[in-house]
């Protein structure tokens, strides 16, 4: 018996059936519809087209209905913004005004939340920033490295308390489409502790559904609460991408193989997702982009001596 599963996500490059179809035949257990990309109508096609596509599947496979939560995102603009190291940006509750370093946000607790000194990281961490002056509706920080800043980025504020709720509007009418789809599961994002799940099962309850609920892992509170986490939810994911930001990336190994073996303890699906590939993707040679890769005892190292995958 196969333990080890594959989640795929579906999207544009595999939505119709017979697509979906050969990546079951190539070992595809459960399929992944990402709500951060879609509302009613477009998520219960989704599960049509993956419905339909399992109808003839040689093994059962699931349905995961992935709830977006309060992803923190600047404004959508036009273009893109230079950084340069130690160039202030402001973050506005009003309109976006690249002439004058001024991005708005999607939502006020970006700016209520903060206080002066803390770290805000835009971008999966690519970009760093010491905030320096906080106001009523604008924040300004400093750029601790430079780089390209491009619109509708996620934020990150790993010292910050958010306050907002985990389960948004679009959550209860994306929970609510859930259970109408008949989906299996539902994954939870930005979960903070077991009070997230249990208003979760109750909204599924509500709506006439009985989805597992797999909590994702992405804030520090959540791994400060990991152990009520783990005993209310059906399962737990690993997102990798926003746990390598709101913690320090040298814990992130050893963090996920404490999960999971958790969740083998206490006999619970354990999902580890994002940036696994992702120096890879940008770097198949090395860092420097010269020389080959060869191992060097444990460590796998390129000619030029950078450490990889």
């Amino acid at each position: 018996m196969k333990r080890t599963k594959i989640l795929a996500t579906y999207g544009p490059a595999v939505n119709s059936p017979e697509t979906l179809r050969k990546l079951i035949f190539a070992g595809a257990d459960a399929f992944r519809v990402n709500c951060s990309h879609g509302d009613g109508p477009e998520l219960e096609a989704a599960a049509r087209v993956i419905k339909k596509a399992r109808l003839k599947a040689p093994y059962p496979v699931g349905m995961l209905f992935d709830i977006s939560g309060p992803k923190l995102r600047l404004d959508r603009f036009d273009g893109s913004l230079s950084i340069k190291k130690d160039q202030e940006l402001t973050l506005t509750t009003g309109k976006t005004d690249l002439t004058r370093m001024k991005i708005g946000v999607n939502h006020p607790a970006i700016i209520k939340s903060v206080k002066k000194n803390e770290r805000l990281f835009i971008d999966d961490g690519n970009l760093l920033f010491d905030i320096v002056r906080v106001g009523r509706t604008s924040i300004t920080a400093r750029a601790i490295n430079g780089g390209t800043l491009l619109p509708g980025k996620g934020i990150n504020l790993p010292d910050t308390d958010i306050k907002i709720p985990t389960i948004t509007e679009k959550d209860r009418r994306d929970i609510k489409t859930a259970v109408k789809a008949e989906a299996d599961y539902i994954a939870l994002s930005f979960v903070r502790s077991g009070d997230d799940i249990i208003e979760a099962r109750k909204l599924i309850k509500r709506d006439g559904g009985r989805q597992q609920v797999i909590a994702k892992l992405e804030k520090r509170e959540a791994i400060e609460n990991i152990e009520e986490i783990m005993m209310l939810s059906d399962g737990v994911m690993i997102a990798r991408g926003d746990l390598g930001v709101e913690l320090p990336p040298e814990e992130l190994p050893k963090l996920q193989k404490r999960i999971i073996r958790m969740a083998n303890r206490h006999h619970k699906p354990v999902i580890v997702a994002t940036q696994m590939l992702e120096s890879m993707r940008y770097f198949p040679t090395c860092h420097e982009g010269r020389g080959q890769r060869r191992r060097l005892g444990r460590v796998r190292l390129c000619r030029c001596r950078h450490a990889f995958g």
